[in-house]
């Protein structure tokens, strides 16, 4: 559902069915051509050249690179990242019969823009040094979200199906959090309207509001102002970061099939 790299060891999970699914200690960086280049340099150095993929066969689709202001190593956003990235966010938010079914070119449209924004304020906040979401708060957003399914068994066939480890998920909430908080933060004192200004909000509003209550107008105004000054800042966070888009998502993605599959040749 925007959203750090870094030399975390990699190990395998069980969580994904047996298959090699890497998982990093911290939160994933997905950085395919970095694993790629280490991958040669270590065949490089015992002699032997790194095996390439059948000719015409697509091992990964990168489709966004994201960085932002004084950032350090970009954020490499795969098609896999990507439709993995969506259904745990519509999970988060409770839409779990969506997350579990097919991901149409709209659904990866606005997870793609949804990471992409959390990327950029999850950057902003690591720049300042703010607002960290620490372990115990990460193992809390991943248990609410285990918590929404309804056994431990079907949280794990969901892991399996999607070809996800908690590691993943873990990271994924706690920049969601983080991102959320710096935006909260940012965004708090926009709703604080004096009592002139709520006349005057009233004034234009009551006839749509239905009512000239001004706890119930206040709520309102308090809400419209906070949504459009998020929606500045991100615009703000997306003109000082970099974002490039390649390519066109897929017009449909199916959910994966509840039978195991063989590892992918390149994990995020």
């Amino acid at each position: 559902m925007p959203p750090g790299p870094g030399g975390s060891p990699l190990r395998r999970s069980p969580a994904a069915g047996g298959r090699a699914a890497l998982a990093r200690a911290g939160a994933p960086d997905y950085n395919v051509g970095m694993l790629r280049a280490l991958a040669a340099a270590v065949a490089l150095a015992a002699g032997t050249a790194p095996p390439a993929p059948p000719a015409g066969q697509e091992v990964e689709r990168v489709v966004a690179v994201v960085r932002g202001r004084a950032a350090g190593a970009p954020h490499v956003v795969t098609l896999t990242r990507l439709e993995g990235e969506t259904r745990v966010a519509l999970v988060a938010r409770g839409a779990l019969l969506a997350a579990e079914g097919p991901l149409d070119v709209a659904a990866l449209r606005a997870g793609l823009q949804a990471l992409v924004d959390e990327l950029l304020l999850g950057d902003e906040a690591a720049r300042l040094q703010v607002l960290e979401v620490d372990a115990a708060e990460q193992q809390a957003e991943l248990a609410r979200f285990a918590a929404r399914f309804a056994s431990p068994a079907a949280y794990r066939e969901f892991l399996r199906r999607c070809d996800l480890v908690e590691e993943e998920v873990g990271a994924a909430l706690a920049r969601s959090l983080r991102a959320r908080r710096y935006l909260e933060s940012r965004v708090a004192r926009a709703g604080q309207l004096s009592d002139a200004e709520l006349t005057a909000w009233l004034d234009q509003h009551a006839t749509a509001l239905g009512t000239r209550d001004r706890e119930v107008a206040r709520a309102q105004a308090t809400r419209e102002r906070m949504a459009e000054e998020a929606r500045a800042l991100v615009r703000e966070v997306r003109a000082r970061g970099e974002v490039r888009l390649l390519g066109e998502l897929p017009g449909s993605v199916l959910a994966p099939a509840p039978t195991p599959l063989p590892a992918r040749q390149a994990r995020r």
